[in-house]
């Protein structure tokens, strides 16, 4: 008998600068995600923070977008 195993479709990788997978931000992120039953995500440590590699395109985007407006909202509060 031959085992196969299903080959998932990757619709992207973000990598976020900076974050860890134990990040409390990133966490809540994961939560979120979970209670939206969102398409899967992987999470790995990536060479400069943490990678997400995402099956559908829509969480990809709702995912790069709420880092980039954190990320304004950070600039902003800087100043």
């Amino acid at each position: 008998m031959v085992k196969r195993r299903k080959q998932e479709e990757i619709a992207g990788v973000l990598e976020f600068e900076g974050h860890a997978p134990d990040d409390m931000m990133f966490k809540e992120w994961m939560e979120e995600h979970r209670g939206r039953n969102g398409g899967k995500v992987r999470v790995s440590q990536g060479a400069t923070g943490v990678r997400v590699m995402f099956s559908k395109e829509a969480d990809m985007a709702f995912w790069k977008a709420r880092h980039e407006q954190t990320a304004r909202g950070a600039t902003s509060a800087d100043r």
